[in-house]
């Protein structure tokens, strides 16, 4: 039986893993860092938070994190969790040293397309090594027949990042980088966001990849800078999705999706619940709280805060079961971010044909 077999985010689940808050800190900050979570920030105002996350944003974040594994299990969903990784061991390559960041996040570094897995080639330094959590998991998803690929380990050298210009993307085209939330997966299409976690390089290795298999890959420019699609584009079953109305409008939204129905979700009815950080500076935006785990077409988790969105998606027969994620601002995931759907039932569909 497959480990992995995971086409698409509406799929009944059936296997998930859902992270960790253990050891969770903010990591040397350098360029990298800078350039991937506090873009917006200034190096003064950046330049004190390296350090361990408070023990109470741990203990709140993991009460949190298990409530939502309980949850899951008591839907019928097999849940896993990723090793508790030491982030504070400092490691280097030839051109640079840091610490690691948290394992929070299990979506942002694995991509998973039916039986195969990407280890992707992230964006930041400090997460080169965060795919170790899952290490006997990639090993069973190779003894059962699938497939664990990993992409070409970029340098990051200080030139794979530009902070001059913020209404381009602070990842440069120099090497292959992405993160796997740069891509959304819609069964046998992909779109592929260009961003400050993901690049033209990372686009053109995974269409070279994985055209060949079947799949279609749409590139995705200038939507926005910041990082991931997911708190985005948020496609719900085959025929629905829905935006960031902040980011896509009814003139501007993914071409793919003009068939489809849409939900536009006004950026001011999206609840902040804040970041915990010194001087409220946040590795993501408010509209973290649109971030969404489908366990099937009718029914989804999402942050309790968010009533309009919970009404919006009741008008289209999806019930919503609302969750507390209280750091997910501080430690940049909400419901999305922090599972990572290994199992879904289903085939690889055409949608778009």
């Amino acid at each position: 039986m497959a480990v992995v077999s995971s086409h698409n985010d509406w799929d009944p689940l059936e296997e998930i893993f859902v992270g960790v808050a253990d050891h969770a800190r903010i990591p040397t900050v350098d360029v990298s860092t800078h350039s991937f979570g506090f873009a917006d920030c200034t190096y003064d105002e950046i330049k004190d938070l390296e350090g361990p996350s408070p023990q109470w944003v741990i203990d709140e974040a993991n009460e949190d994190l298990d409530n939502l594994s309980d949850q899951l299990r008591k839907l019928g969903v097999t849940v896993r969790r990723p090793d508790a990784l030491d982030h504070s061991k400092e490691f280097s390559s030839p051109d640079w040293k840091t610490t690691g960041w948290y394992t929070y996040c299990p979506r942002d570094l694995l991509l998973p397309l039916d039986n195969l897995i990407i280890d992707c080639p992230g964006a930041m330094r400090a997460r080169q090594y965060e795919t170790l959590a899952y290490r006997d998991f990639l090993y069973d998803v190779v003894d059962e027949g699938g497939e664990w690929l990993s992409a070409p380990r970029p340098r990051l050298l200080d030139s794979s990042y530009q902070l001059d210009d913020l209404s381009i993307p602070t990842l440069t085209n120099e090497e292959i980088v992405f993160d796997a939330p740069n891509v959304v997966r819609l069964g046998k299409d992909l779109i592929y966001q260009v961003s400050n976690s993901g690049n033209l390089w990372g686009y053109k290795w995974l269409r070279n990849l994985l055209e060949p298999r079947g799949y279609r890959i749409h590139l995705a420019e200038k939507f926005y800078s910041y990082s991931h699609f997911d708190s985005t584009v948020i496609p719900l079953r085959p025929g629905l999705v829905l935006f960031n109305g902040d980011r896509c409008t009814p003139d501007w939204y993914p071409p793919i999706f003009k068939d489809w129905d849409k939900i536009f979700v006004p950026g001011d009815e999206v609840v902040d619940i804040g970041s915990n950080l010194e001087g409220n500076v946040s590795p993501c935006s408010k509209y973290i709280g649109l971030n969404m785990l489908s366990v099937n077409e009718e029914l989804v988790i999402i942050d309790e805060n968010q009533e309009y969105v919970r009404r919006e998606l009741d008008k289209h027969g999806i019930e919503s079961i609302g969750m507390p994620m209280r750091q997910a601002r501080t430690l940049s995931g909400g419901f999305h971010c922090v599972t990572l759907d290994t199992k879904r039932k289903g085939n690889c569909e055409d949608y778009f044909s």
